[in-house]
């Protein structure tokens, strides 16, 4: 039995993780796996059960569906065989439609540019290559775990001063940001309500604030708990909240779904993706849970090189090309749901894996 194999695994990882569970199989044994990314669960399984109900109540477990089937009725909300509803609103995945298609709507958005960039920390060399990117947009980085994308979200913070910068026309611009870090330790003496009186004392008050964020992440549930007795994902969700509440010009969310369960990812990315509209601001994720790294992207920047030895960043591709390139790297390719359009992960050497393959496209769309 495995209860989240992927927490903290990278893409990568979690998919060699995936097939080194589905290799225990035997004739005459189970695997059980709780899983919450959702293609990963997608890749490794035969059969899922739902489990819906109130957390911290009860809990109520469906009967085995197929895997697409599975996944779909937990994404709708709805269970036919019980006819059931379970969440008011169902989730579809569209592709974002982002400006640089029309290029007509451009000008309203403000332009940000960062240079080249080089940094060595130890034995570890990291170029980013300029880029540029607009507001109202979010951002994800694609790469392994150890290709300095927490290293260039601290360089674009100011946290870290890069080695060189080639091409001295463009300096580094001074944003003001608002970091949500990869590991959260809680040393807040008292509850959530006076760490989120005391850090955003304006957006606590601020009724679109509170409808945006505070609400759909379920605070007010947590506002009395002390800081130091919280969970790892009533952890992520007040420091997501403290990361959007600070006004700040560029959003840095380093691993936004950790801890959260495949419920909470889906409210997560839909708060970030609204917050980030509204507030016209830009946002960087870090984001290994596929689902969600989709969902959110308006643009991506792709690492490539050798994990911990040295990486480049590239600058900010659209959505397709960016996912394109990063799938080839770890030879793996997506097909679309036809109901929701989510991503699925198709079976290494299947017939639709080896199509893709050979025509170029590892990230399929159809629409």
């Amino acid at each position: 039995m495995f209860d989240e194999p992927s927490s903290y695994l990278d893409v990568k990882q979690r998919l060699k993780a995936a097939q080194v569970i589905r290799s225990l199989l035997r004739p005459n044994s189970y695997v059980i796996v709780v899983e919450h990314d959702l293609s990963v669960l997608d890749y490794l399984s035969d059969f899922i059960c739902c489990l819906y109900g109130k957390p911290g109540a009860y809990g109520v477990v469906t009967l085995p569906f197929s895997v697409r089937e599975g996944i779909n009725i937990f994404l709708a909300g709805f269970v036919p065989t019980e006819n059931l509803r379970f969440r008011d609103e169902s989730l579809t995945f569209k592709v974002a439609e982002t400006p640089q298609e029309n290029a007509e709507e451009v000008q309203t958005y403000a332009r940000y540019k960062y240079p080249t960039m080089n940094k060595t920390q130890g034995n570890f060399k990291l170029r980013v290559v300029e880029g540029e990117f607009t507001d109202s947009q979010i951002i994800v980085m694609l790469g392994e775990n150890g290709t300095g994308k927490t290293t260039f979200i601290r360089m674009l913070a100011g946290m870290l001063k890069p080695d060189s910068v080639e091409g001295s026309d463009v300096e580094i611009p001074e944003f003001n940001v608002s970091y949500k870090p990869q590991k959260i330790s809680p040393k807040f003496p008292s509850t959530v309500r006076h760490l989120l009186i005391q850090k955003i004392r304006d957006s606590y008050t601020h009724p679109q604030f509170i409808s945006d964020v505070m609400k759909p992440l379920l605070i007010e549930q947590l506002m009395d708990q002390e800081v130091v007795n919280l969970s790892g994902g009533e952890l992520q969700r007040v420091a997501l909240c403290l990361c959007l509440g600070k006004p700040a010009d560029i959003y840095l969310i380093d691993e936004p779904s950790a801890y959260l369960d495949s419920e909470q990812r889906i409210v997560a990315s839909k708060v970030i993706k609204r917050f980030i509209l509204h507030a016209k601001k830009t946002a960087f994720v870090v984001e290994h849970d596929f689902i969600m790294a989709t969902y959110l992207a308006d643009r991506v920047i792709v690492y490539e090189g050798r994990p911990s030895i040295d990486c480049t960043a590239n600058s900010p591709q659209s959505l397709l090309t960016g996912m394109n390139l990063f799938l080839s790297h770890l030879d793996i390719t997506f097909r679309r749901d036809p109901t929701n359009y989510r991503p699925r992960i198709n079976k290494l050497e299947s017939t639709k894996d080896r199509e893709q393959k050979s025509a170029g496209s590892y990230y399929y769309l159809d629409d």
